[in-house]
């Protein structure tokens, strides 16, 4: 069966194994299936349109709507959202039934569900047994960490998106088990900088694709003295060494071959790009321990459709769920529970919920408000009912609903839009002039002095204009410390804009069909035909790189 998306006009396939797995996750009431009906949009615009709902990074000082004290939050002051503090938000200090209301017939579910969205408190940060890291989200079990994001059991660190496990890491993406690494997009490496696709490394500068290998630069061996001398020889601690030294990196990562996937592990009839330990994932990123999956970006899943940074079993069209509730379609930031439908940040085992916000423990609720089982069964089946009339029964949240400004939230970085083109979908937009902070002193980056030597303690007391924002940022103390251990210069850069400069390394979540250079063989990988790389299948990369 063929579709054209309603939103970018693309055609694609709904298959018959897509048709089957709607059928097994469509729920259930009074012993009839109510079918969920094909997507009206292509995967990519669906995958665009769930991250809308992801502020991963972006932090705000505001409020808590409870306390009146001041929080961090990854809602903005004026987001027109209730935001609670964490603690509060998990407390019984609040019921979130209280917010409860019928459901108006008269009136699309999405109108009422926003209304309801707004009315109910949202949590400030999502994090979990931390020490000494406030200025995160998505995280848990962090120790010592600043501006970390999605990221568990590491301590340390600061700057990262996805630091797994990791020990003193700083400006870092999609690592795991690694320590003291720099700058670096790779797994198990330690006191390396300039890493791209590395693995089990260690003591190595500028390398690319390599796999257990020690004391190398620019994926060539040297000898642990001729590494030493050549590692001194690029002089790190000045700022004008390293900021030409990062153009060697990225001109020879440029020129470095390529897997057309990049997989690890046991990989059985997958497809897809950094994919670890999968079975019949199609179209899977970033994706691990996963099986019977498509279109998901995930970590210990099964049997998930159209899922974006979620766990667990029987999951379709749902973002930031970790664990997905079983059974469970169209959900976001909801953990644990069963058979949810519709629901935004229902917590700690919930079950058969249709429509509901912040709720914890509850079963049997629709728009928050509470039903008997035999009434909650009885009602679900007709605002289902009345979604089919709306077409809006079988659609993710539009992205109009979220909370965040489109620039803000993950589908900017994969999917960039300018400001006209955002609002003129009806979405938000939020400018960075917003987020820009009152500072006393402050000194502009291409005044500081060039090496970490001269940098001085007082500059924990200055604000840092970026080069290329403008937008000023600090230097936190163990930030400092770092540089001054690992001899690195102080960055001139804002945090934002070295994410988005690291980011730009990144291959989109979509596949091309194209040749290997060197044996031809047709391939499929995540590098479009008119890049410049020179891509290989997995046989010619094997042998020219490992």
């Amino acid at each position: 069966m063929n579709n054209s998306c309603s939103n970018c006009g693309t055609f694609f396939e709904i298959t018959q194994g897509d048709l089957d797995f709607y059928d097994k996750v469509s729920p259930v009431f009074n012993g009839k299936k109510y079918p969920i009906p094909p997507p009206l949009l292509c995967a990519q615009c669906r995958l665009q349109r769930r991250l809308a709902h992801r502020n991963e990074k972006t932090l705000f000082k505001r409020k808590c709507d409870f306390t009146g004290g001041s929080i961090i939050s990854v809602h903005a002051p004026d987001c027109g959202y209730k935001v609670y503090e964490k603690g509060i938000w998990w407390s019984d200090k609040w019921d979130p039934k209280e917010y409860g209301r019928d459901f108006d017939f008269s009136k699309s579910f999405f109108e009422q569900f926003e209304s309801l969205q707004r009315a109910v408190p949202r949590m400030s940060l999502q994090q979990d047994r931390n020490e000494n890291s406030d200025y995160t989200n998505n995280v848990s079990y962090l120790k010592n960490c600043y501006l970390l994001f999605s990221a568990d059991y590491s301590r340390d660190s600061c700057y990262g998106i996805w630091v797994e496990r990791s020990n003193d890491c700083f400006d870092n993406y999609l690592i795991d088990e690694c320590e003291r690494t720099y700058e670096s997009f790779s797994s198990q490496c330690r006191d390396s900088a300039f890493l791209f696709d590395c693995r089990g490394c260690s003591d190595c500068i500028m390398c690319s694709g390599l796999r257990e290998k020690q004391f190398c630069i620019e994926n060539k061996q040297y000898s642990k003295e001729e590494y030493i001398k050549r590692k001194q020889a690029f002089n790190f601690s000045s700022y004008a060494g390293l900021l030409a030294f990062n153009g060697q990196f990225i001109k020879f990562i440029e020129g470095a071959v390529r897997p057309a996937l990049r997989k690890h592990g046991r990989i059985i009839d997958s497809t897809g790009d950094l994919l670890t330990d999968t079975e019949n994932c199609i179209n899977c990123y970033e994706t691990a321990i996963a099986k019977d999956c498509k279109n998901t970006i995930g970590f210990k899943i099964k049997d998930a459709f159209d899922c974006s940074y979620v766990s667990g079993e029987l999951a379709y069209e749902s973002c930031e769920c970790f664990p997905a509730p079983f059974k469970s379609v169209f959900n976001i930031n909801s953990y644990t529970g069963s058979e949810l439908l519709y629901c935004d940040l229902c917590m700690n085992d919930c079950q058969n919920l249709f429509g509901c916000a912040g709720m914890k423990k509850a079963r049997y609720c629709v728009l928050n408000k509470q039903y008997t089982k035999e009434k909650y069964s009885a009602l679900v089946p007709k605002i289902i009912d009345h979604m089919r009339r709306t077409k809006e029964f079988g659609e993710f949240f539009p992205a109009g609903l979220s909370p965040f400004g489109y620039n803000i939230s993950e589908a900017q970085s994969c999917y960039r839009l300018d400001k006209p083109d955002v609002l003129s979908r009806g979405w938000k937009w939020r400018d960075e002039t917003d987020e820009i902070p009152k500072v006393d002193k402050i000194i502009p980056a291409e005044l500081l002095p060039d090496s970490i030597d001269d940098i001085p303690d007082d500059i924990l007391n200055w604000a840092i204009e970026c080069e290329a924002t403008k937008r000023p940022f600090r230097i936190v103390k163990q930030e400092l410390e770092f540089y001054r251990r690992m001899k690195l210069p102080i960055p001139h850069f804002h945090p934002d804009e070295r994410h988005r400069r690291r980011i730009a390394l990144r291959n989109p979540k979509k596949l091309w069909k194209r040749n290997c250079a060197n044996c031809a063989e047709r391939i499929e990988t995540s590098y479009s035909p008119d890049r410049p790389e020179r891509v290989l299948c997995e046989r010619c990369y094997l042998k020219e790189v490992y």
